[in-house]
């Protein structure tokens, strides 16, 4: 029988991480392998993933899911492990899962809120391991975590380290930002016409300031890192993408570098509109009179429809996060149930607005780029999900009950992956 794995009640450090995946490869060996990646951290550790099926690869679709890119993001990498637990006891056991009913205490004062128990029924969770290859792999960052854990920020709520560890002589200049550092218009400023970008928003789509906590690196895909994720992508031929970050409780669709449109001529690809995107909002009063809007070109022709396809992928998240808080999607009504686990669905490209534009060389983005690259593949369908929310301590949730931060957190990031492999499957 194979052990109980409760939810945790304090971040995990990267070896309890790399322990815990070691642990289910050594338990369920039928259906969980651990891989490890081809490049060590910055900082030389080891960093390892698992894959979890219930057959060895026959062309089912590979479903990755990442997390920990960013350090301070305390959820994710946990959340990770912990789903992977989940799902391996009910395949082997045969059991739902089931979440405890809880309450939730908002910051700064509450009330609480109730939940009701949430149930995933072990015949999802059979159908989802015959039906994908699941890769999780849920501490892209370990360097990067375990300086913000021996280094907790004066604001744990809005604040810590978001970078990896890349080395500098100075300390004011450590780190790149991987979700900036990836192979797509990572060179921004050959892509955007910067003077038209920042006449509207406050900052570029991401920094060549080694200081600032967006900076993009020396060069696409410089970091360890970067390059790891990069990998997995390419060599499990992705199909389904999924980036757990915290916190705004927003499910986000590709593009993040541009507003979605129908034009294939605009691609990030041609030279056509090197230097000359606009990164603005369709009908911006920003947009010089003589230029059209650009919007980077998404296919939604038969037999895929990724356009709409990825619209309806973010909204089953988005629903089975409300139905996990005991709320019924379809009934409009308000509640203190329904007002605080209400995701936003939308594209990347809109994250920051109003303030901030697009963004470039994220890690959804690059998963995204692999079927324009290759259109003999399958097609790919790429998120990020911002899981939690200031009102749950941010960047660095609560654990214990009361508040309930966390663990209100860890259902949410299960009901919607749970949601994301039953559409794939």
């Amino acid at each position: 029988m194979p052990p109980p794995y409760a939810t945790p009640t304090v971040p995990q450090t990267p070896a309890q991480i790399e322990a815990a995946l070691a642990d289910l490869a050594a338990t369920f060996p039928a259906l969980c392998t651990l891989g490890e990646f081809p490049n060590r951290s910055v900082e030389n550790r080891e960093i390892h993933f698992v894959r979890i099926a219930n057959a060895p690869q026959n062309g089912r679709p590979a479903v990755v899911l990442t997390g920990g890119v960013h350090a301070r993001e305390s959820a994710p990498p946990d959340a990770l492990v912990h789903f992977a637990q989940n799902i391996l006891v009910s395949r082997t056991t045969g059991a739902d899962i089931v979440f405890p009913a809880m309450s939730c205490r908002p910051l700064p004062a509450g009330p609480a809120v109730n939940y009701p128990p949430f149930t995933i029924p072990a015949t999802d969770v059979a159908r989802i391991l015959d039906g994908v290859d699941l890769y999780i792999a849920p501490l892209i960052n370990p360097d990067g975590r375990l300086f913000d854990q021996l280094h907790p920020p004066s604001d744990p709520v809005s604040a810590g380290w978001r970078k990896n560890r890349r080395p500098h002589p100075n300390p004011a200049k450590v780190g790149v930002d991987i979700n900036r550092n990836h192979d797509i218009a990572w060179k921004f400023e050959d892509y955007y016409n910067m003077g038209v970008y920042l006449s509207f928003y406050r900052d570029g789509p991401a920094s060549t300031d080694s200081r600032d906590e967006t900076y993009r690196g020396p060069s696409a895909a410089s970091e360890p890192e970067t390059s790891n994720v990069q990998w997995l992508i390419d060599d499990t031929k992705a199909t389904y993408f999924v980036d757990v970050h915290q916190f705004g409780r927003k499910v986000l669709l590709c593009w993040g570098i541009e507003d979605n449109g129908s034009d294939p001529t605009m691609s990030f690809s041609s030279p056509a509109w090197t230097a000359k995107r606009d990164g603005l909002r369709p009908g911006s009063p920003g947009l010089p009179a003589d230029r059209p809007n650009y919007s980077e070109f998404v296919t939604d022709d038969p037999p895929h429809f990724v356009r709409k396809t990825l619209g309806t992928i973010a909204g089953e998240m988005r629903d089975a996060i409300l139905r996990s808080a005991g709320v019924d999607p379809t009934v409009s009504t308000a509640s203190p149930r329904r007002i605080h686990s209400t995701y936003d669905v939308g594209q990347s490209a809109s994250l920051y607005h109003p303030l901030g534009g697009p963004v470039t060389g994220t890690t959804d983005d690059y998963a995204f780029r692999r079927q324009f690259d290759d259109p003999t593949r399958a097609p790919v369908f790429a998120f990020t999900i911002e899981t939690g929310h200031e009102e749950e301590s941010g960047f660095h949730p609560e654990y214990g009950n009361p508040p309930g931060h966390y663990a209100k957190i860890e259902r949410e990031v299960h009901a919607a992956l749970t949601a994301l492999c039953a559409f794939a499957a």
